[in-house]
């Protein structure tokens, strides 16, 4: 019986000394370009790679991997990039479905659990985890740069890991074998612009024996703090130029000489800033822009009756 015992005793003596041993790397999370001027999530993904070798009697371990607020900000609700001054929000979720957020030990949010067996035989067991990140639509006000923050150390992305005969422990409890991970959350917002515009329509007129004024309007979106310029072109009509524009009798070639103003007054034709015309131009809010096009049809010999159009191209250059 006393060997019995011995021979016990030595198979726990030698499973204490073999412990499990787990190591991790983490991929960074590049969202790439974001364009604020647009009303879409932008979303990323990174990768934990885990691997861990198992102890002598090959109990099962429980790895908890937290990340903190990382190097842009101070809150994980929501976490933040930067580029100087300048932030960025976003978050790190667990989800595909972008519903829990990815947290730390101590946090209002739960580290990640992953529960590893070891079958028979098996010299080691890796899982790869997936980093779901999303940029937040609706930021319209940030500016153009390069924005980073950086988990390292253990108070910013962490691993732990227990072993466990049953039930496995709380990550919440587990501060064994803590272990520093880092890498680096980024993305690039970039100056964009998007353009839209109304018809403008001078009405019915029987005789063109005095000016006719209308107008429409385009609508204008550009990133923060970006300046931009708009030109219109001459026009589809025949012999016209961007001081002489020309809309043209449907069916037809008569003509209805007309021009755009960038001004209510109409002193400043608009066009490619030659002829003597002016281009329009601005600096992006993030937010949409409103500005009017002036037309005015001026007094002129009247053609035959008919509907009388033009098309104009308008070019945003940011």
């Amino acid at each position: 019986m006393k060997r019995i015992v011995l021979f016990f005793a030595f198979l726990l003596l030698s499973a204490t000394a073999q412990a499990q041993v787990c190591s991790a790397t983490v991929s960074g999370v590049n969202f790439g370009t974001v364009t604020p001027a647009t009303s879409t999530d932008v979303r990323a993904t990174g990768t934990v790679n885990l691997t861990c070798t198992p102890a002598a009697l090959n109990p099962p371990v429980r790895v908890c991997i937290g990340f903190g607020t990382g190097s842009g900000g101070s809150t994980i609700l929501p976490r933040v990039l930067t580029s100087g001054a300048n932030t960025l929000t976003y978050q790190l979720l667990t989800d595909a479905a972008l519903t829990t957020v990815w947290g730390s030990r101590g946090s209002s949010f739960d580290p990640v659990a992953v529960d590893l067996t070891f079958p028979l035989g098996q010299s080691s067991v890796s899982r790869s985890i997936t980093i779901y990140g999303r940029v937040g639509a609706g930021q319209n006000t940030v500016v153009a740069g390069s924005y980073l923050s950086l988990f390292s150390g253990t108070a910013q992305a962490e691993m732990n890991y227990q072993a466990y005969v049953l039930v496995p422990p709380s990550c919440s409890t587990v501060t064994a074998n803590s272990t520093p991970l880092s890498f680096a959350v980024s993305a690039t917002v970039i100056n964009d612009c998007s353009l839209s515009a109304t018809n403008i329509n001078f009405g019915a007129a029987g005789v063109l024996n005095g000016a006719l004024t209308a107008s429409g309007t385009l609508s204008v979106t550009c990133t923060n703090q970006d300046p931009y310029s708009i030109t219109l072109s001459a026009g589809s009509g025949s012999g016209a130029s961007v001081a002489d524009r020309r809309m043209t009798k449907g069916g037809g070639s008569e003509q209805v000489r007309y021009q755009l103003y960038t001004n209510a007054a109409l002193t400043f034709p608009w066009g490619d800033g030659t002829n003597g015309t002016s281009i329009a131009s601005g600096t992006g809010t993030g937010s949409n822009q409103s500005i009017t096009v002036y037309g005015r049809v001026p007094p002129q010999t009247t053609p035959s009756a008919g509907t009388y159009t033009d098309t104009i191209i308008a070019t945003i250059t940011y």
